[in-house]
């Protein structure tokens, strides 16, 4: 009858074990995601050059003025790249240039992926957002995106997952100059 309480405990022992290893397996596949929540889990306020604009949590951003670089990590170590990712820089290009640069962006997106590029065109309150696009996937399952805002002299690229593109527009739609 001794037998019983032995195995009873045996069983619990190996239970808090395989539990033990359950919580380390889920902290390794995760530790990407519960790094991001400690170190990006509210909106940060980047400005470059005279404008400003907002990084939403759960994005991280490295850089400074001029250029900034902005990705939306996986959360598990199941993925190899991030889930989007874009650049976003002052501008070099002259107040006047909008055609050449809409021109150079949907001529570049075409050759680079071989895809059909369409042009669109945002009111945002600090002006008009000129927006490259493909609708079609890259080989790694990306869209790529690229903008110009001439009034705020900023030029951005997204490459990403296709549900992240409008997150990347709301970004840029939320810049505004500050002095």
């Amino acid at each position: 009858m001794t037998i019983l309480p032995q195995k009873d405990a045996r069983t619990a022992k190996q239970a808090k074990i395989l539990a033990g290893l359950l919580l380390i397996l889920v902290f390794a596949i995760f530790s990407p995601g519960l790094r991001l929540g400690v170190t990006a889990s509210t909106a940060r306020s980047v400005r470059l050059g005279t404008a400003e604009l907002t990084v939403p949590g759960g994005w991280v951003f490295s850089g400074t003025s001029p250029r900034i670089t902005v990705t939306k990590p996986c959360i598990t170590i199941l993925c190899a790249t991030p889930r989007a990712g874009f650049v976003v820089e002052v501008s070099k290009l002259s107040a006047k240039s909008d055609e050449v640069w809409a021109n150079a962006a949907k001529k570049a997106l075409h050759n680079i992926f071989s895809a059909e590029v369409a042009l669109r065109a945002f009111q945002e309150i600090s002006g008009p957002l000129q927006c490259a696009e493909t609708d079609s996937l890259t080989a790694d399952g990306k869209l790529m995106a690229a903008c110009l805002d001439s009034n705020l002299r900023l030029t951005s690229t997204f490459r990403g997952e296709a549900s992240l593109r409008p997150v990347f527009y709301q970004i840029l739609a939320g810049a505004h100059r500050v002095e």
